[in-house]
């Protein structure tokens, strides 16, 4: 079915209204037009087009007050949806969400290294596989494909000549053209931190923070910068970089809290578990085995926080991870005890809160790519 690699974006209005709406779940026309500073004609005029092109739904009318009553509004779910895809360092996830960013579908698959060719393999396999499964209507909706990944992959250290070759592939492959080419589908690429936060965004921030570092313990650690409630990608797309700040020995604070260090750990203790899929349960009973590592990851997560509050005097930091919410809890309270050790004298102490989408973080974050370009 061949498709157009240019999707309606909405006007700036229509774009705040979705963007209010998701934010605040439903909405009467009143209250979106006095949020945005709307005349009650510019709003229903907007609101209008929304609906009639099945952006918007409305609810029942909410009655008992004096005048007329008020109808609200929400997202349609089926009104939009997208691709998200993420190459990670042992796995590819493919995911399709609606426009209320919740996830419709999903299939991953392991690999021991990210390979272009699985890569290939896996998406002509699932694509056409997942936009069969929404059927023809829905399908004609999806609004584009987005991917996070991290840059310079072919910088990585491969355990075997052959897997770094299959690395170095990568510095030469045009991913944007190659998918866009194969499956029609507009495709908007970011650092795989800054879709996480976009996640945290999204779906997230439930203090409703304006600004904050967002610390995502991943693979490696990583991070992201929110400002005035806008992702800060800077130049080239790597602002939040906190994996490459250098801590008093001048070691990159990447090597000091990477989930593979920790999954080598298990290996090498003959557990058969996965950093990526630990519960609960399972931490408490390695709690020993796991804490010398969460207490070097705080210490990590401490000098960042310094370095960012120093340069951007922030509201938070927000941490989140594959980690089972136990194992952030005490990461969160671990880094408020490493940052009292240090010397912050002019600094002012930020919050530190634990983020909400986990594992998921950025895959979700990369299904909003194409949504957000569109919509919000």
């Amino acid at each position: 079915m061949k498709r157009s690699l240019l999707p309606t974006r909405r006007s700036n209005n229509e774009r705040a209204i979705l963007s209010l709406i998701r934010q605040c779940e439903t909405l009467p026309k009143a209250q979106i037009a006095k949020a945005l500073s709307l005349s009650a004609q510019a709003a229903t005029v907007n609101i209008n087009k929304l609906e009639e092109d099945k952006l918007l739904l409305r609810d029942a009318p909410v009655k008992g007050r004096v005048g007329q009553p008020s109808v609200p509004f929400r997202l349609n779910p089926d009104g939009a949806f997208s691709f998200g895809l993420k190459i990670g360092r042992r796995r590819f996830d493919l995911i399709v969400i609606d426009l209320q960013s919740t996830q419709r579908a999903s299939v991953s698959v392991e690999v021991n290294v990210p390979n272009i060719d699985e890569l290939k393999a896996f998406l002509k396999t699932n694509i056409p596989r997942l936009l069969r499964e929404l059927g023809c209507d829905l399908s004609t909706r999806v609004c584009g494909l987005g991917v996070a990944m991290p840059f310079d992959i072919w910088h990585w250290h491969a355990e075997n000549p052959e897997q770094q070759a299959q690395l170095l592939e990568w510095q030469h492959f045009d991913l944007k053209t190659y998918l866009e080419t194969e499956f029609e589908l507009p495709v908007y690429i970011s650092n795989d931190n800054n879709a996480a936060c976009c996640a945290e965004l999204s779906l997230g921030n439930r203090q409703n923070y304006s600004d904050f570092l967002y610390v995502y313990l991943g693979a490696f650690l990583g991070g992201a910068v929110v400002i005035n409630r806008q992702l800060l990608e800077g130049k080239s797309g790597n602002a939040g970089a906190i994996g490459s700040m250098l801590n008093a020995q001048h070691e990159q604070l990447l090597t000091l809290c990477s989930l593979l260090e920790l999954q080598k750990q298990f290996d090498a203790a003959q557990l058969n578990l996965s950093v990526y899929q630990l519960t609960d349960s399972q931490f408490k009973e390695h709690y020993a085995l796991i804490l010398p590592w969460l207490k070097k990851a705080a210490e990590a997560i401490s000098v960042a926080m310094h370095h960012s509050l120093s340069l951007l005097d922030m509201q938070a930091v927000v941490i989140d991870s594959p980690l089972p919410k136990d194992a952030l809890d005490v990461v969160r309270q671990l880094t408020l005890e490493a940052f009292a050790r240090l010397d912050s004298r002019g600094l002012r102490l930020c919050d530190v809160s634990v983020g909400v989408c986990g594992e998921k973080a950025q895959s979700i974050g990369s299904a909003q790519l194409a949504l957000s370009h569109h919509y919000f």
